[in-house]
């Protein structure tokens, strides 16, 4: 079977964001009640809920077509003629904007906020994906625990198979749970500030890859094929 190498930087840009899309996830799910990120939880909790009083129909379906949207948007970027790195780093800093506009709106004391918010991020996270996808790092299209888990051991030593890419694997998983752990506990003392954190790393993320050639990235410029 052929390797695949990936570009060092862009693996470490997307192990960020796993971060940040476990903290987001975590935030999401305790105060907006959906995943605004994992669009297949949301319409999970959708059905389980329908057959509950408490219902999430409604900011489900909402959350899903604002992250439609965003995916739409997402396409149009990547097919632009410029370089990966160029367009993973433009909608990663977009994102992260516009996660930072979420966390505004949320410090609002307002009815609305909680609508409004949860476009933002739907949009902010379709837009993300398109990104990650973009970047096309083996199992981290979707940081999502269950790809990753799989990979791990499906190409691990023990099926038979060459073990490719399993620090990268073990790195996202635990990126996604430390991520999660820090959105919860952020979040229960303040949720804006948790988003903000979130838009500013996936910001950072972006950025990292606007960087040239620069001594402190020499060492991830010579890994390897990862």
């Amino acid at each position: 079977m052929k390797q695949i190498s990936h570009d060092p930087r862009l693996v470490i840009v997307v192990i960020m964001v796993t971060v940040a899309m476990g903290a987001l996830d975590a935030v999401s799910l305790t105060h907006l009640k959906v995943f605004t990120g994992y669009m297949t939880a949301t319409v999970i909790l959708i059905a389980v809920h329908l057959t509950s009083g408490e219902s999430v129909a409604g900011p489900g379906v909402v959350a899903i077509t604002a992250y439609l949207a965003g995916a739409a948007l997402g396409g149009r970027l990547v097919r632009r003629s410029y370089s990966r790195r160029r367009t993973v780093a433009d909608l990663l800093t977009g994102v992260g904007a516009l996660v930072l506009v979420a966390a505004l709106i949320w410090w609002q004391d307002a009815a609305w906020r909680y609508y409004a918010t949860l476009v933002v991020l739907a949009i902010a996270m379709g837009l993300q994906t398109s990104a990650t996808r973009h970047a096309q790092v083996t199992d981290l299209t979707l940081p999502a625990a269950t790809m990753l888990l799989h990979g791990l051991m499906h190409d691990s030593r023990l099926a038979g198979g060459p073990a490719k890419g399993a620090w990268r694997r073990v790195a996202a998983i635990l990126a996604l749970f430390s991520g999660a752990v820090l959105g919860a506990l952020v979040s229960s003392v303040s949720v804006p500030i948790a988003i903000g954190l979130v838009g500013l790393l996936i910001g950072t993320a972006g950025g990292l890859l606007y960087v040239g050639d620069h001594p402190l990235l020499e060492r991830l410029e010579t890994l390897g094929p990862l």
